[in-house]
């Protein structure tokens, strides 16, 4: 396995953390990771990352413990999107999706080389942002920054992916454009991504596997139709939730809806 967790811990209170996850990532799938505010989710991608170390467990790299990757080169392994980014200098957008390729301009900088451009190109392109290329990211809507922040993460190179609520400011347009995009370079480049996406239907429809978490816990870890259970919905997210098993295929649907059914609406 590309990455894997074992029986890891880690707690930031007694309130707050992760309790003995263990979580394997497999090459070529998109793994969503879901669960209610609070569960854990955040915690564990930076896990993953390396910006946080286990307290017990083990994350290994391609078979060797992450704490002994330097930070440098687990970089041209591992890409991290958080679901907040807020640009303090203008940088064009095309100079932003540029920094995506810093691992690989040596310990010391440099500038960039033929490569670093056409990545950068192409991550521009997939992300149809050709038309803000020279716009300063100050300047970009919430929405057309997540798309920079996404471009610049694809144009990094690596092939692991690890996306903090990538969907975030978007609209339901972009959000299905964005994972229907991720879906098409996980088909050309066997890539390896987890995504915590809040939208059930979307993790559903997209993913490969879905790792579920529940105050801190890894509640269930598999195939969408395995994990997307009404029982289990209904427990960890503490809603009643019709299920459409057959909505999507071999994937279930997830229908909401209100308790308060008596509402009026306004003719």
């Amino acid at each position: 396995m590309p990455i894997q967790a074992t029986n890891i811990t880690y707690r930031h209170s007694p309130r707050f953390g992760l309790e003995e996850i263990s979580l394997h990532l497999e090459q070529g799938k998109l793994t969503a990771l879901i669960g209610p505010n609070g569960s854990g989710k955040t915690t564990l991608i930076r896990l993953l990352c390396g910006f946080l170390k286990p307290q017990l467990g083990e994350i290994t790299l391609l078979g060797r413990p992450l704490h002994e990757w330097p930070s440098y080169d687990r970089a041209r392994h591992i890409t991290y999107v958080s679901q907040t980014w807020r640009p303090t200098f203008p940088f064009t957008v095309e100079q932003a999706v540029l920094m995506g390729r810093t691992p690989w301009r040596g310990k010391y900088g440099g500038f960039e080389s033929g490569e670093d451009v056409k990545a950068a190109d192409r991550a521009i392109e997939l992300l149809d942002l050709e038309t803000f290329r020279h716009e300063p990211i100050t300047h970009l809507s919430g929405g057309e920054l997540q798309r920079v922040m996404i471009a610049t993460a694809l144009a990094q190179g690596t092939e692991i992916i690890l996306l903090d609520e990538p969907t975030t400011h978007l609209d339901i347009s972009w959000q299905q454009s964005i994972l229907e995009k991720l879906r098409g370079v996980i088909s050309d480049s066997s890539l390896t991504i987890l995504a915590s996406i809040h939208d059930l239907n979307l993790a559903s429809i997209y993913s490969d596997r879905i790792a579920m978490l529940s105050d801190g816990h890894m509640v269930a870890y598999g195939k969408p139709a395995d994990v997307l259970t009404a029982d289990r919905l209904r427990s960890v997210f503490s809603l009643d939730l019709d299920l459409d098993e057959s909505r999507y295929g071999d994937a279930p649907g997830i229908n909401y809806r209100s308790p308060h059914k008596s509402w009026s609406h306004a003719r």
